[in-house]
């Protein structure tokens, strides 16, 4: 993994992943999509679901909408590693958690990335320090936040 950076560019790729579970070493991605900014507006989106190693239970279907059905025809994620890691290229990454999601992307990939990386979560607590939470879902709900934002970033 490349280096954590706290500054602004206008250039970055924001990451964010679903997975059957919480652990890097037995748990599988099951989707990525990825939004490529240029300036502040989204120039590219990647996104695919993933197929896992093993089904996934109940409980990730319900808690990410993703079910084992959509699953049966996916990719793997080794055959979707040359397309990410060329889409993504050089570009710091940004994500809420990032980390958790890049050490997912390391592990399927089994190499290191050595792009710099970017936290988003770690700037919602240092701005709004008084907040209970700072999940992704409640910083969306927070900023009054929708789907129409989605072709601006940066507001």
């Amino acid at each position: 993994m490349g280096k954590y950076v706290r500054k602004i560019v206008d250039d970055y790729c924001v990451i964010d992943l679903e997975t059957t579970g919480l652990s890097i070493e037995f748990c599988d991605i099951i989707e990525i999509g990825i939004l490529k900014v240029r300036k502040g507006n989204i120039v590219d989106k990647f996104q695919t679901l993933v197929k896992p190693h093993d089904p996934i239970d109940e409980f990730i279907e319900e808690l990410t909408g993703i079910t084992n059905d959509m699953l049966n025809d996916a990719p793997s994620f080794d055959s979707m590693k040359k397309i990410i890691t060329s889409f993504i290229g050089d570009d710091l990454i940004v994500g809420h958690n990032v980390s958790f999601d890049i050490g997912f992307i390391e592990k399927a990939m089994c190499e290191h990335l050595v792009n710099d990386y970017a936290d988003t979560m770690h700037l919602s607590r240092k701005i709004y320090p008084d907040l209970p939470h700072h999940r992704l879902r409640d910083m969306v709900e927070f900023l009054n936040l929708s789907r129409s934002e989605e072709r601006r970033v940066g507001k």
